[in-house]
């Protein structure tokens, strides 16, 4: 007996929303009407937003000042309509943004990085930073992405955001556990650097073959068990997270599922991290922290990783390199001046 239209009615919609919907941006109002400030102050905000812009055009270009917009004028919208947003109101928005670009400026003038303020874990990423550009690397995407959501996720282990980290990581523990045991556990889905969900990594086969980004001679994980394991490997827990993040990238963008172009809109600095922590706050077009956050996160770690750098407390100092060849670099034609 054939199934009834109510059935295939419903499969469809299964499938549908299987996939991640690029949402639309409605047309943005003009900057002055999402600033709720008395005419003056108003202008100041304005001219504050403008020249962020411009710095950030100096610094990475066009599109990294055309997404700084996009992301400013998307937080000021859910402000004002109520949805949820970083910050609950502009100023607050604005000011953090320009701390976020005043330490853009200073990495990519190779000078003393001034972090306090800020919330970021380095001394989580930069122990990982050969295995978070080989993973981002391999999948196509900016490293400075995978660099964001590995910051977000220990930053919020730090900060006891959801589980504190020494639950979390007991959980993850008797999870391995059950798993070992049962085959199964009831708890701790999410685990490792980036917090990769096992089941979405046993997911990743096709597409991480597809990319020549999986070992031939390592067997692919098929169990839970297999997957845990595979995951508290770091660089496997990002390559895994790489591959879920370009399978989202693909269907956002308008991309076919098997497209292995190289990927480098900085608007992938927000859509990566909203994503990566909740899709359904993604798709709805709703900003928190660690999607604004996350954006800066990904434009500086962008720049970061491209060099050498030593933490000391909320300040990254850039390495020199010595030997054979090493030189003073010419003097830099960028501004030295940030908002």
């Amino acid at each position: 007996m054939p199934p009834g239209p109510w059935l295939v009615l419903l499969a469809a919609g299964l499938f549908y929303l299987a996939l991640p919907i690029p949402p639309t941006l409605p047309p943005s109002p003009s900057l002055r009407d999402l600033l709720p400030y008395p005419r003056e102050e108003r202008e100041a905000w304005v001219s504050l937003h403008l020249s962020l812009k411009a710095s950030l055009h100096l610094l990475l270009g066009e599109k990294a000042a055309r997404a700084y917009d996009r992301l400013l004028r998307l937080e000021l919208k859910n402000q004002r309509s109520g949805k949820r947003a970083a910050y609950p109101e502009a100023k607050s928005a604005l000011l953090t943004a320009r701390r976020w670009v005043e330490a853009i400026g200073q990495a990519k003038r190779g000078q003393k990085v001034d972090l306090e303020g800020l919330p970021t874990a380095p001394h989580h990423v930069l122990p990982y930073a050969r295995e978070i550009r080989a993973a981002a690397s391999a999948l196509g995407i900016p490293y400075g992405v995978l660099a964001a959501i590995v910051d977000n996720e220990q930053y919020g282990g730090d900060k006891a955001l959801g589980l504190s980290r020494g639950v979390r990581e007991a959980a993850d523990g008797l999870a391995q556990g059950l798993a070992e045991v049962q085959g199964h556990a009831p708890l701790s889905r999410t685990l490792g650097l980036a917090q990769m969900s096992w089941e979405d990594a046993l997911k990743q086969q096709d597409r991480l073959r597809l990319f020549g980004a999986w070992d031939p001679a390592r067997p692919f994980p098929k169990t839970e068990t297999e997957a845990r394991k595979a995951l508290e490997d770091p660089y496997l827990n990002l390559l895994f997270t790489a591959s879920r993040l370009r399978g989202y990238f693909n269907a956002l963008l308008g991309l076919p599922p098997r497209d292995t172009r190289l990927l480098d809109d900085p608007w992938l600095y927000y859509l990566g991290p909203a994503w990566h922590n909740h899709p359904l706050r993604a798709q709805n077009l709703e900003t928190w922290e660690d999607n604004f956050h996350g954006f800066f996160k990904g434009l500086l770690y962008q720049v970061v990783l491209e060099g050498r750098w030593h933490l000391e407390g909320r300040t990254l100092l850039p390495l020199k390199a010595w030997g054979p060849g090493a030189q003073d670099p010419a003097p830099s034609s960028l501004p030295t001046l940030t908002p």
